[in-house]
């Protein structure tokens, strides 16, 4: 006998977690769980790892309300069938092989509080009909779950959710702010571990009170530490911050030291400069990770946050290691929390690896002596020297590179100049190149992504910015989703970055649109030729075929003035007192027409309103089109009006207090469209607003 509240559909919903498997017996799997067998007499309720509602002792049972089974050895993929176990609260199948998609159907079970798919091999995007569910703990840790973070979920649900753990998963793009604002009981945020650029949000994540730990270490993560999460509702309640492994920049924002009760706190491995405030400085701070440190060594507790300039770690932290050479040293390692080894490199090392970082797909077009060790520096093909023979110039246009632009450019202290456009670069501007001294930067036409570093668009006199008094990123690329002939808005009255109206691009510096938004008779050759290859022809072929289109559209439009009084005409009616006729004469642009009802109300009130409306007639072979009349609410439900040819309709019929659109235009056949001249007379309809005729 099933529970109360249970059939045969929920206990086949619970056996197609198993049955895919050994054929569609289950396996071994079966034998070894209570209850979960097809034939067996075990109420489902008293199933391994299931949990009903009701009295479980002296009641009857209500519907399943938890289903638990973690690291279970379940395999293949999530049966959308679970999605009929519609009461269903907690879903727990953690750390089973998994494959496939989360389905959509899981978000059937509105009751849902709890997901916990961690560390399963699930794949696909999170479904955007999870944000009509009423989630509290979201776990999806140590997937390869890709798309980006909550852009397309937008629910008054969210509120709700509490826990987010997403970290070690392919997620890519930004991390979407007015999402985050919604979620006002977010206690914990996980996304360490994914693919994520673009800045930290600081004012959606600053304005929720209940936020206590914030995980977005091992990113690509740029521009500064917000210092909107100690100054905004809630934010200086921070437990545990982990941002490292990014390429933030700037300082420590000085407002962090609001953060008394903050015992994690790591920040290593990014571009920070400055110093620690001393404030944040203590035993307490990341005790956990030092745990084994003897508390007599010498430390000022500041790097056990980060190792000040000059000196590098494992891990960025202490123990911290002096790099040698003075103040030469301090400058060239001049990031807080460095990793790794001390930086000590000559031009020769840094353009050596600059060849290597965009050689990925075979060797430069038309240079071959870059990796000629014996062929001084300033005699390699695109570099340029002073008279001390310190590279101020690297012009690498159009020379087939492949891969990124390493930060090591920022080891260049002479540079003045780079060109490295209309090549096939990936990744993002190193914000490393603001420590040089460059005033020219091209990046354009290349497949980067991401912000321009924020720090870098301050760099007075980069690509003119600063000269008018303002500072702009577009000065050195176009964001993504724009574009200009230069891919960057050139000072001094150059071309601004344009929108793409029809295909958004995700790179920056992009001098045309996938599919760029042109007049009609204009032409880009290059956009021609990029269509082209994508339809594997020349772009001689796509223009003769454009020319052609363009021939066949002018003779149409020719043909079709001739009979433009046929086509389409316009009238044009004047503004009238109540109880005139109007004469409706033809117009010469469509648009919407006015008229005025001046008179006395049954209260005997004056009143002087005016109400437009507009009329238009298209030739089509079923003769007069759906019209409709809207109200001031611009509810248009149940009032339009239909012909057809061979059917007798009433134009003076009024419809639920309204006139039709014929009648209101005195439009009742072809014939009258022709007509220099129409009469029609308007009555007072008190919803009356616009009458709209297509």
């Amino acid at each position: 006998m099933m529970s109360s509240g249970i059939d045969v559909t929920h206990k086949h919903a619970l056996l197609s977690l198993v049955l895919q498997n050994d054929g569609g017996k289950g396996g071994g799997w079966l034998a070894d769980r209570k209850g979960w067998d097809v034939t067996s007499d075990v109420p489902i309720c008293e199933w391994e790892g299931v949990t009903c509602g009701g009295d479980q002792e002296n009641g009857p049972r209500g519907p399943i309300k938890e289903l638990r089974l973690p690291n279970a050895g379940l395999s293949g993929t999530i049966p959308t069938d679970l999605g009929l176990l519609a009461d269903l609260e907690h879903l727990s199948l953690s750390g089973n092989m998994l494959r496939g998609s989360i389905p959509r159907e899981l978000s059937d079970m509105k009751r849902l509080v709890t997901l916990d798919l961690t560390g399963c091999f699930l794949t696909g995007t999170l479904p955007q009909s999870f944000a009509s569910t009423s989630l509290t703990n979201l776990l999806l840790a140590n997937n390869a779950i890709s798309g980006r973070f909550f852009h397309e979920i937008d629910s008054p649900h969210l509120h709700s959710i509490r826990e987010i753990r997403m970290e070690n998963n392919l997620l890519t793009g930004t991390i979407h702010g007015p999402a985050l604002s919604k979620m006002t009981e977010l206690v914990s945020l996980s996304l360490s571990d994914n693919d994520l650029s673009g800045l930290i949000p600081g004012g959606a994540l600053g304005s929720l009170p209940a936020l206590r730990y914030l995980y977005l270490d091992s990113n690509n993560l740029v521009g500064p530490l917000p210092s909107q999460l100690a100054t905004q509702a809630g934010g200086a309640s921070i437990l545990e911050l982990w941002v490292q492994d990014n390429a933030l920049s700037g300082t420590v924002p000085a407002s962090y030291t609001k953060f008394d009760e903050m015992h994690d706190f790591y920040i290593d491995g990014n571009k920070l400069t400055g110093d620690v405030p001393q404030e944040l400085c203590g035993p307490e701070i990341n005790a956990d990770f030092f745990a084994n440190v003897p508390t007599n060594a010498e430390r000022d507790y500041c790097d056990s946050i980060a190792c000040p300039a000059g000196t590098v770690a494992l891990e960025g932290m202490y123990p911290c290691s002096r790099c040698p050479g003075g103040e030469v040293a301090r400058i060239k390692n001049r990031y807080i929390g460095q990793t790794g080894e001390c930086s000590d490199y000559t031009e020769r090392d840094v353009l050596r690896i600059f060849h290597s970082a965009t050689t990925k797909d075979g060797p430069w077009s038309g240079i071959d002596d870059w990796g000629d060790e014996s062929r001084p520096v300033c005699n390699m093909t695109g570099i340029t020297c002073d008279a001390h023979g310190r590279v101020t110039s690297i012009s690498l246009k159009n020379r087939g590179l492949v891969g990124h632009i390493p930060g090591e450019v920022g080891a260049l202290t002479f540079l003045e100049s780079m060109d490295v456009s209309d090549n096939r670069l990936m990744g993002h501007i190193p914000s490393d190149l603001r420590w040089t001294s460059i005033t020219q930067l091209d990046v354009s036409g290349n497949r980067m992504r991401g912000l321009i570093p924020p720090l870098l668009c301050l760099v007075e006199e980069l690509n003119g910015n600063g000269r008018d008094g303002a500072f702009s990123c577009d000065r050195i690329a176009c964001p993504p989703g724009t574009y200009n002939s230069l891919g960057y808005h050139a000072v001094d009255g150059g071309e601004a970055c344009r929108p793409c109206y029809d295909e958004t691009t995700p790179f920056i510096g992009q001098k045309t649109c996938g599919r760029p938004h042109r007049p009609l008779l204009g032409f880009d050759w290059k956009n021609a030729q990029i269509a082209g290859e994508r339809l594997g022809v020349s772009a001689k072929i796509c223009v003769g075929i454009i020319f052609s289109v363009l021939l066949i559209l002018t003779i149409l439009c020719c043909m079709l003035s001739r009979s433009k009084k046929l086509w389409r005409k316009t009238y044009e009616v004047w503004a009238l007192d109540e109880g005139d006729t109007s004469v409706i004469r033809p117009g010469e642009k469509e648009k919407t027409y006015e008229y005025s009802d001046k008179g006395k109300n049954e209260g005997g009130d004056d009143h002087n309103e005016k109400y437009s409306f507009s009329c238009q007639y298209s030739r089509k072979d079923t003769g007069f089109r759906d019209g409709a009349v809207s109200n001031g609410d611009d509810t248009d439900a149940e009032n339009n009006y239909h012909e057809r040819d061979g059917e007798n309709y009433d134009h003076n019929k009024d419809k639920d207090g309204y006139m039709s659109p014929a009648t209101a235009c005195g439009l009742r056949s072809a014939t009258d469209l022709i007509s220099h001249h129409q009469q029609i007379s308007f009555n007072r309809r008190e919803k009356l607003s616009r009458v709209v005729w297509t």
